[in-house]
């Protein structure tokens, strides 16, 4: 045995489950953690764990020195990267190697090779497989541009020394290449440290399909089927599956032999992925090789029944693999959601607070971190559960997912399990035929996605804001499912407004009957008494474990709420969660009737341009300041036409979440 204590070098749901698997195999466990996690349940779950430094991932995560002097501190003779981070580092490879301990992956050899982009197409051009026509964007400007002519628009703009979406921007015109090849160079290098971006055609009406690899020092490769990741938003992939629709036995077995093929040709070890896209016409290119454990690896374990953390650490234990490739068996449909904290309603911006009410869905696999009271912080990606199920076919396998949604219980911060959802029911993807284009070509604010809160949950809202949920009595309330109103208490009422997008201002009066029952009457906030609404009777009222069931109109359902306050209320409503909160007043103006409106960071981060001056005019949806957090950059846009006011920050500036960054006059 080469070790027997095993350092985790990440953080969350991936270092958990690295460390349950190695605690099953009779490993001792050590976690590492940044100031921002150090209260976390992968610190809490380890047998020993080290502090790295403040909560930025290059103080911490990213500190290869901290992670060795942890693994001297601790007596760990071996380091599983997990992934993200330092998963894909040559140098922490090599520095993990020279300094006498086990990197659980493969060489920094072959890190390195297949790390860059156009250093791996080149060897797997030499090891015959297909790969996408391209060229490297460097030089300056003018050359990228001739380059770019010479590959043939459409084109993607990819960060040579990474993946996961970071750096990607498609260019379909030449007047589009100079700001997308910036914004690309930028995310590279705040994602990888380099801003190297390679060119590559853009094959339109693609799949995006990846050939799970397992080798051993002792001449076995094998591959373990395929996944589909073509659903993705922004080349960030939403929903993978296996085995994919669009590959049948013929191909799998032809595109698993490519894949052992050219791990033989670079002398792979360890688990790792190969990433192709496939066209119409079933051929396929090779994009990308991840050397590491990927994140919807638990796709690949559900259909096959292996442990592909065990057999990493039976690898790197120097163990020859026990099986071979005919022993290899794919049983059932397999899917996975990436649940991230970002709200799709205004278009996918990352979310950070507190996790007030957690509860994983019952029946399937969920691989998190997350409690109640977890804090979701800007410093690391948004991704803050995945939900898995398997199936003996791929229709039921998506019924149990979508009561997955329904059932897992996420309050206090926004999250994409709604959209998820929504997306598991959409016509092109129940039939299996979504490509990498399919989410790119929705509305994503169309009536399919919307988010429409139903009587029971404005019901539900109104008993927790008017006091209903203990004694019942005679209340007015008006709801609001955003955080942006305030309240105003009246002498005998409670009144708040509802103001969504598709929604709009309720007013809600609760009135207690003699039977014990009550009824909700809802209308709009100017309505006239003969505009009302029918009110909504309620009775079997009960509250337990931070659920209300009750029968509205004779309907009994039950919604999971959590009020952080006696002013607001979360309430669940199937994956969907609502925000309901009391209200007083609807925005203020200035002396002129032009409002004074405050541009504000929605989160932590750091200021990245200022594409406006003091004095500009500006219309809606402008972009006022790019903000970068979470990895990502984020374009903050005029809400209306306006003049812009003092600006507050200049580029390179901390911001904090909710931060005001300049004033802008709407007209």
């Amino acid at each position: 045995m080469r070790f027997d204590t095993l350092l985790i070098a990440n953080r969350g749901e991936i270092a958990l489950r690295v460390m349950r698997t190695a605690r099953r195999m009779g490993l001792r466990t050590v976690a590492v953690y940044s100031d921002a996690d150090a209260a976390s349940l992968h610190v809490r779950e380890a047998d020993l764990a080290v502090r790295l430094g403040p909560a930025e991932a290059n103080a911490s995560y990213r500190n290869i020195e901290a992670i060795l002097e942890a693994c001297r501190r601790t007596g760990a003779q071996a380091v599983h990267p997990g992934y993200g981070f330092l998963s894909e580092n040559a140098a922490f490879a090599q520095a993990v190697a020279d300094a006498g301990l086990v990197f659980v992956g493969p060489s920094a050899r072959v890190i390195d090779l297949m790390g860059n982009k156009a250093q791996a197409k080149a060897a797997m051009r030499e090891a015959g497989v297909p790969t996408v026509p391209g060229a490297p964007a460097s030089g300056s400007d003018a050359q990228v541009l001739e380059a770019v002519r010479r590959v043939g628009y459409p084109v993607i703009l990819k960060a040579a020394a990474g993946g996961g979406g970071r750096g990607m921007r498609v260019v379909h015109e030449e007047s589009a290449l100079p700001e997308l090849l910036r914004q690309a160079r930028s995310e590279a290098a705040s994602a990888f440290g380099s801003d190297e971006i390679i060119i590559e055609r853009a094959i339109e009406r693609a799949r995006h399909i990846e050939i799970q690899v397992l080798c051993d020092e002792h001449g076995h490769q094998l591959h373990l089927g395929e996944r589909d990741c073509s659903t993705q938003r922004r080349f960030q992939k939403v929903i993978e599956e296996a085995p994919s629709p669009a590959v049948d036995a013929s191909l799998r077995h032809e595109m698993g032999e490519i894949a052992r093929k050219a791990c033989a040709a670079i002398g792979y070890t360890g688990v790792g992925t190969l990433e192709f896209l496939l066209g119409a016409d079933r051929s396929f290119y090779f994009m990308e090789m991840n050397t590491r454990l990927q994140v919807e690896h638990g796709v690949t374990e559900l259909i096959t029944g292996l442990d592909l953390v065990e057999q990493q650490l039976r690898v790197a234990q120097g163990e020859p693999l026990g099986f071979a490739q005919d022993d290899v068996r794919f049983q059932g449909h397999a899917i996975e959601l990436r649940v991230c904290a970002e709200d799709p309603a205004s278009g996918f911006m990352p979310q950070v607070g507190r996790v007030d009410r957690w509860r994983a869905a019952p029946d399937v696999r969920t691989d998190t971190a997350l409690e109640s009271g977890t804090a979701v912080s800007p410093y690391y990606d948004s991704m803050v559960a995945k939900v898995l199920a398997v199936a003996p076919s791929r229709d039921e396998c998506l019924g149990k997912l979508v009561r997955a949604c329904e059932r897992t219980v996420l309050l206090g911060v926004r999250s994409n399990l709604g959209f998820l959802s929504r997306c598991l029911q959409h016509p092109v993807f129940r039939a299996g035929e979504a490509t990498t284009g399919f989410l790119g070509q929705e509305d994503l604010h169309g009536a399919h996605w919307q988010a429409q809160p139903s009587a029971h949950a404005e019901t539900v809202a109104a008993l927790v804001l008017g006091g209903m949920t203990a004694a019942p009595n005679a209340a007015e309330a008006r709801l609001c499912p955003t955080a942006e109103l305030w309240l105003v208490p009246s002498f005998d009422t409670a009144t708040a407004t509802r103001h969504g997008p598709s929604g709009e201002a309720r007013r809600v009066s609760i009135a207690h009957r003699a039977d014990g029952s009550l009824n909700v009457g809802v209308h709009a906030a100017a309505a006239t008494s003969d505009d009302a609404e029918a009110p909504r009777h309620v009775d079997s009222l009960h509250i337990a474990d931070g659920e209300i069931g009750c029968a509205v109109d004779g309907l009994y359902r039950r919604l999971a709420f959590f009020s952080p306050d006696a002013d607001s209320v979360w309430v669940q409503d199937g994956a969907d969660a609502h925000r309901y909160q009391r209200v007083t007043r609807f925005g203020s103006g200035n002396s002129d009737g032009a409002q004074d409106l405050g541009v504000r960071a929605p989160m932590s981060g750091r200021v990245i341009a200022l594409p406006v001056k003091s004095g500009d005019r500006v219309e809606a949806n402008q972009p006022l300041v790019v903000m970068e957090s979470m990895k990502m950059e984020m374009p903050l846009c005029a809400p209306g036409a306006g003049v812009v006011g003092q600006i507050l920050v200049e580029v390179g500036s901390q911001l904090s979440a909710g931060q005001v960054l300049m004033e802008l006059v709407a007209e």
